[in-house]
């Protein structure tokens, strides 16, 4: 456990001295992260509800997730967004896949759930959208509670591609841009999961969600 605990506070030193290199003019993710590291297991499927409370505006989310193997899950997200800029309410779309490479349940047991994956993002502003599309690297780690619930403290790191393409034919402009995304999963029961988490990406703000297990 004491291993454990130096990981994750050298992975918050890491985060914490990349923060000050994201762009501040990026447009960042509208749909947030709402995820551990830890791979939910072949044929789950869930449901997240999630809002969003950020620089650029608020957004509700949903996002619907399935494991493809046992340490394999993707999501497919849709985000209503009410972009402070924009006028009228906007669509926000997303997927995103990851693969755990490192889990505190296998055989030989790992200090952190750690995952590496990949994130794509369309952003309807109007009079331009944008198209997110890149890696990250997921880590996070369960404490369980005495009265049988668990808390997942997590953090994700994003290097991806911002493109924007503009709707009065300006050239399309794109730049490598890096997000952060922090919080806690709280797994109430089995099937009920609730997030809380920060994300710094240019569109910072907080989001907050509740997922329910399907199957």
């Amino acid at each position: 456990m004491k291993f454990a605990v130096k990981i994750f506070l050298v992975l918050a030193a890491v985060i914490l001295i990349a923060a000050p290199t994201y762009a501040i003019d990026a447009a960042g993710s509208s749909l947030g992260n709402m995820e551990t590291a830890a791979s939910p297991g072949m044929g789950t499927a869930s449901f997240t509800a999630g809002l969003g409370l950020a620089d650029e505006g608020t957004s509700i989310i949903g996002a619907f997730g399935y494991g493809l193997s046992k340490y394999t899950d993707g999501h497919l997200k849709l985000g209503i967004v009410d972009y402070d800029a924009v006028s009228d309410l906007k669509l926000s779309l997303g997927a995103d896949l990851k693969w755990q490479f490192w889990s505190v349940n296998d055989v030989t047991p790992k200090a952190l759930d750690m995952a590496i994956g990949g994130i794509f993002e369309y952003q309807d502003y109007g009079y331009k959208s944008i198209l997110h599309f890149g890696g990250t690297l997921h880590g996070s780690y369960p404490f369980a509670l005495q009265n049988g619930q668990t808390v997942s403290p997590y953090g994700r790191f994003v290097m991806r591609v911002e493109r924007v393409n503009y709707d009065d034919n300006r050239d399309t402009d794109s730049k490598l841009r890096f997000g952060l995304n922090g919080g806690v999963e709280w797994r109430f029961t089995s099937t009920i999961r609730g997030f809380g988490e920060f994300q710094l990406d240019g569109n910072d703000g907080v989001f907050f969600g509740i997922d329910f297990g399907l199957m």
